[in-house]
């Protein structure tokens, strides 16, 4: 879904669920739950989570992928 891949892309430039939801508009579990139905649709983990996120290798494949 592109919506799902906005949001991926908009975390993985702000490496923070809470300012990315801020950022769109949009509460904080639903983006949340976005990234993990990606997640399961790719079946690989694209963050790990740490107080801040950050990209796996996968994530960063996407990101680059998705690059203009």
């Amino acid at each position: 879904e592109l919506l799902q891949l906005e949001y991926f892309y908009a975390v993985a430039q702000n490496q923070h669920m809470t300012r990315t939801a801020e950022q769109l508009h949009i509460a904080q579990p639903s983006l949340t739950q976005s990234i993990r139905r990606l997640e399961k649709e790719l079946g690989v983990p694209l963050f790990i989570k740490r107080q801040n996120i950050a990209l796996t290798e996968y994530g960063v494949a996407l990101q680059e992928a998705l690059t203009p």
